[in-house]
């Protein structure tokens, strides 16, 4: 049988496998990488029984494994971190002048609401992680300004157009 090279482009490997009704992911590491990972497989109990959800779950693992190995294996040629050298040679603006920016190319001609809702969205992350460059920012950052917001730690009005979740549990009645 015949294997057309276009056909294997689109391959994606999914890493993830079916036991007992629930799906796993398991992924080899790199040789590279294997003396640093200390391991020679990885191995999740992805706790569902959905195919689709499975797949989101091992693009998202996919992802991440290979950021964190990306640099372990530069390393391992001898490359050192040729990547952040890259990224960090080139200058960010700092949040509060990209938002600047951002509104001299999309606020023309959109209503009060959008810059209210804008300034506040932005006032936000500034308040929890300060005004930095925006390379600066990582998702562990969104994170946190997300965990704020579900704490109940940023107040806002109850006309705030922020979107926050607005189910929190009642408090027992006394």
């Amino acid at each position: 049988m015949k294997v057309w090279v276009d056909h294997m482009v689109d391959h994606f490997s999914t890493y993830i496998y079916q036991k007992r009704g629930f799906y796993y992911f398991s992924r080899r590491v790199p040789k590279e990488v294997q003396p640093l990972h200390g391991k020679q497989r990885i191995v999740l109990a992805l706790n569902t029984r959905s195919r689709a959800k499975a797949l989101k779950y091992s693009q998202v693992i996919c992802q991440r494994l290979d950021e964190r190995w990306l640099p372990m294996r530069l390393d391992a040629m001898g490359l050192g971190n040729v990547i952040v050298d890259d990224v960090k040679q080139q200058t960010a603006p700092l949040l509060s002048e990209a938002f600047t920016h951002y509104l001299q190319l999309k606020g023309i001609g959109k209503a009060k609401a959008f810059y209210h809702t804008a300034s506040r969205n932005v006032g936000v992350v500034i308040d929890q992680l300060g005004d930095r460059p925006l390379f600066d920012y990582s998702t562990v950052d969104a994170g946190k300004v997300r965990d704020a917001l579900m704490l109940g730690m940023v107040q806002f009005s109850p006309t705030s157009p922020i979107i926050t979740p607005s189910a929190r549990p009642a408090e027992p009645a006394v």
